[in-house]
């Protein structure tokens, strides 16, 4: 079966589109960059008309590019930057605000001042206990597996409804939309559709994992209306297809996964213990647990990982004519199926890079960070806590600022890129330790992907640190191979033996570090962390 999935890759900084063959293969890919603003402290915001504009650009070029026709795609894949948010007016298409982006802070001290509420409130009326009274932060991780925290969609929501009565007073009367990046592509590649995969659905602060629904309770408790809320769909659904006229065809869309998730599944890490982490603007480490979701003890994130159809299985694995005359159907029917993994998210990974590039002028470009920091064999006493926007898992403190501490006088540029890159590795190894101890499942190799995954020193300081190999592909840019796989598979153009085919190793880089050298690595990366979470 020939043909092609157009995969569109839409993440922080960037607009992509990648096309697959018939063997899932990367033919052409096409990237435009996207700005984001930063107009006050705490905003992290995006022009949601650009993010369109761009994205819709790159799938045009690619195809145009790889000497196609839109009538030889079959299927359009979307992976995306998770839990920015965007609001627009049903009727006319037009966003009503900026986007608000996952990195965003504006709403730490809602957030605190929501969760101090309800513990107030549990202290005061212990036997009438609802959302209102009890935990909130503790109700919040129950549904949802995430935690009371402005990194998910839910309090940004929350905060244009409250501060824009306008948008308020046209919300409870469903003339707007709202939905995360993949919602908001979909509405406009479709021309109407208000759908959300549920990856991304479960990343709003606001659906229910166990349930799979959206949850009436956290809508009400942060005033949002359900009914401005997408529809809900398996990661593999019929998501709609193109509007006419902006394609040669009407492509029909049938995968979506977050882009952490799209990751995971284009890793191959289909099996309940295996890992991946994801170095790009952050850093993201998910863990399959299967099919049963488990909450974490040690600050994770439990999160949907995706959800597909299984194959028709034969009943009891019968022949033909043993099916035939026993009267049973054919093929039992396809099911649902969903699968869980645990989440570790630290927020500064590759902008910690950008930052010593844009702000202090140390690199050019972002690649140039590994030669400089090969000019030294250690960073020395110096450590670099890229707390920019708080820290993530497993310390979840959005009042943390950065710091550089241990120079002195002989200090250089190169010290300061090996301890940025170092950073990278330490909150990794954070957020591996909390997850081994949620985990029954020992971890027993990290598969990466991302642009930080092509640096060799700090993939090979990573195995060091955790204990374990660190696997490296040969394709980097797993995530929008993870959305294309699903789509094949959805659409039949690949089967299992495409996608294990399509994860092929480049590099494996083997722990080779001293016990004592790993050790007062790690000593020295505690103590900085001790410091910044000791009280002023």
């Amino acid at each position: 079966m020939a043909g092609y999935i157009l995969a569109l890759d839409q993440g922080t900084t960037s607009s992509r589109a990648i096309l697959y063959d018939d063997h899932a293969r990367p033919i052409k890919m096409v990237q435009q960059p996207t700005t984001l603003q930063t107009p006050r402290a705490g905003f992290v915001e995006q022009d949601a008309q650009q993010i369109w504009q761009t994205q819709i650009s790159c799938a045009h070029d690619v195809i145009n590019r790889a000497g196609l026709l839109a009538t030889d795609v079959t299927s359009i894949a979307i992976t995306n930057q998770r839990e920015s948010i965007v609001i627009w007016d049903k009727q006319t298409g037009k966003p009503l605000a900026p986007a608000i982006i996952w990195q965003d802070r504006r709403t730490a001290n809602y957030c605190k001042t929501l969760a101090a509420e309800s513990a107030n409130n549990s202290m005061n009326d212990p036997v009438h206990q609802d959302i209102d009274s009890v935990n909130m932060a503790n109700e919040v991780q129950r549904i949802t597996g995430l935690r009371l925290d402005p990194y998910f969609s839910a309090s940004k929501i929350a905060w244009l409804l409250e501060t824009n009565p306008k948008l308020s007073v046209r919300a409870s009367r469903g003339e707007i939309a709202v939905g995360t990046i993949d919602s908001w592509l979909i509405y406009k590649l479709t021309g109407g559709e208000h759908v959300i995969d549920v990856t991304n659905a479960s990343r709003t602060l606001l659906f229910d994992i166990h349930k799979l629904a959206w949850s009436e309770t956290l809508c009400d408790r942060f005033a949002i209306p359900m009914h401005i809320l997408p529809k809900v769909l398996s990661s593999d659904g019929d998501f709609g297809k193109t509007k006419k006229g902006l394609f040669a065809k009407q492509i029909p869309i049938q995968a979506v996964l977050g882009d952490q998730q799209a990751a995971l599944f284009g890793q191959g890490c289909l099996d309940a213990g295996m890992a991946k982490n994801t170095y790009g603007t952050g850093c993201f480490m998910l863990m399959n647990i299967g099919q049963q979701p488990k909450l974490s003890e040690h600050k994770l994130l439990t999160t949907i990982a995706w959800q597909r159809k299984t194959s028709p299985i034969r009943p009891d694995n019968l022949s033909f004519d043993q099916i035939v005359q026993s009267g049973k159907r054919m093929l039992q029917p396809p099911k649902k199926e969903v699968t869980y993994a645990l989440e570790g998210s630290v927020f500064m990974a590759g902008a910690i890079v950008q930052w010593l590039r844009d702000n202090l002028g140390m690199i050019q470009q972002s690649s140039d960070i590994e030669k400089l920091a090969r000019q030294v064999d250690s960073s020395e006493d110096v450590v670099l806590l890229p707390a920019f926007t708080g820290l993530g898992a497993p310390y979840w403190r959005s009042d943390i600022s950065a710091s550089i501490t241990g120079m002195s006088r002989g200090t250089t540029k190169a010290h300061i890129a090996r301890a940025a890159l170092e950073a990278v590795a330490y909150q990794t190894y954070d957020v591996l330790i909390a997850m081994q101890k949620d985990s029954p499942h020992p971890l027993t190799e990290l598969r990466v992907d991302g642009g930080a995954a092509n640096n060799d020193l700090l993939m090979q300081f990573q195995a060091d640190l955790l204990g374990v190999p660190v696997l490296r592909p040969r394709d980097t840019e797993i995530t929008a191979k993870g959305a294309a796989l699903l789509a094949g598979l959805k659409t039949g153009l690949y089967d299992e033996s495409t996608m294990k085919a399509s994860w092929q190793v480049d590099r494996v880089f083997e722990p080779s570090m001293s016990a004592d050298a790993r050790e007062r690595h790690l000593v020295k990366w505690q103590q900085a962390i001790k410091r910044s979470l000791m009280p002023l």
